[in-house]
């Protein structure tokens, strides 16, 4: 028996939560519905290669992205640290 297999969820009642929530969120009566396949065939047409080229464009430029976010990160880090430090100093009897 692998280590894998015997490997107990990390959070069971958070788990257990959610699925109760899931199940009080949906509905328990039938929906009546149709969707004609000539209405649906042009739309999944255009949506897929739609979904395909921005998630292809999301992991093309990833690494940029995230570069550009820990950037940001940081400089926000800096600003409000050094508003801080200055504050601190300023209160600092002589």
């Amino acid at each position: 028996m692998s280590l894998e297999a015997t490997r107990q969820p990390r959070y069971p009642r958070l788990n257990q939560l959610l699925v109760v929530v899931l199940l009080a969120a949906v509905p328990l009566r039938a929906a009546y519905a149709y969707v004609d396949p000539n209405t649906v065939g042009p739309l999944y047409q255009v949506l897929f290669p739609l979904l395909l080229a921005v998630t292809s464009t999301l992991a093309a430029f990833r690494r940029a992205i995230v570069r550009t976010c820990r950037r940001l990160a940081g400089t926000l880090m800096t600003m409000t640290s050094g508003a801080r430090a200055r504050k601190a100093e300023s209160e600092r009897p002589s």
